[in-house]
């Protein structure tokens, strides 16, 4: 399992987290895409595009396939493609549609292969046990019901874009609705994840919170 979790920044304060996504890659094959958490009023697909091409091409990403419809796409449909980049914007609205489309046991799938996934803001938080830090940003205009997500980092939720600011806010959700631990990674943060191994890629610390504590890991440290 190879995971990458953006917190949300722009190319600037991920770059460290790009470059070693990038380094997982086969560059000859195409890395794909996906931006469907994105609200296509504010933010169209091209743009998207543009985007991600803008951010990765300078990194020596030069073939870069994006998919805007899920449905009836197979394990068999990712095998050209050297890794997965899910992009950010609506939780809920993301994995509606993941869960909705079956992709969700297409990516568990690929997760469990070794196919390197990066997930940026709305992106990583489907990658942990719940999608419940969420609503402190994003609205269920979906009706999702079902919060639970793919559960790849050892029972944590996660948070991004996350600022001191935030800590009561995290620490209510986490006793309201019995969240066993919270990893909050700030914009210019991120988590690489080999084999459930978590490692902070700066230059932001990420935190984690856990019951009524509050744990600083510096880059280069272990979870």
């Amino acid at each position: 399992m190879k995971l990458f979790l953006g917190g949300g920044g722009n190319s600037n304060d991920s770059l460290e987290l790009d470059k070693l996504f990038v380094s997982y890659l086969d560059t000859k094959k195409p890395l794909l895409y996906i931006p469907i958490a994105i609200d296509t009023n504010r933010i169209s697909y091209p743009k998207c595009f543009k985007w991600i091409n803008n951010t990765f091409s300078p990194l020596g990403v030069k073939n870069i396939v994006m998919w805007t419809e899920l449905n009836n796409k197979t394990i068999k449909d990712l095998g050209k493609f050297s890794g997965i980049y899910i992009g950010g914007g609506n939780t809920f609205k993301l994995l509606k549609i993941i869960k909705e489309s079956n992709f969700f046991e297409v990516l568990d799938q690929s997760a469990k292969k070794g196919i390197p996934i990066y997930g940026g803001s709305a992106g990583a938080l489907i990658l942990g046990r719940t999608i419940t830090t969420a609503s402190k940003a994003d609205t269920n205009d979906v009706k999702l019901n079902n919060f639970y997500a793919l559960n790849f980092l050892n029972g944590c939720d996660v948070a991004c874009h996350y600022m001191s600011e935030q800590d009561n806010i995290i620490k209510e959700m986490i006793k309201k609705h019995n969240l066993q631990k919270v990893l909050a990674i700030p914009e210019n943060g991120g988590l690489l994840v080999v084999n459930k191994k978590m490692k902070v890629i700066g230059p932001g610390s990420t935190f984690l919170f856990q019951n009524n504590d509050k744990l600083e890991i510096k880059p280069g440290k272990f979870i």
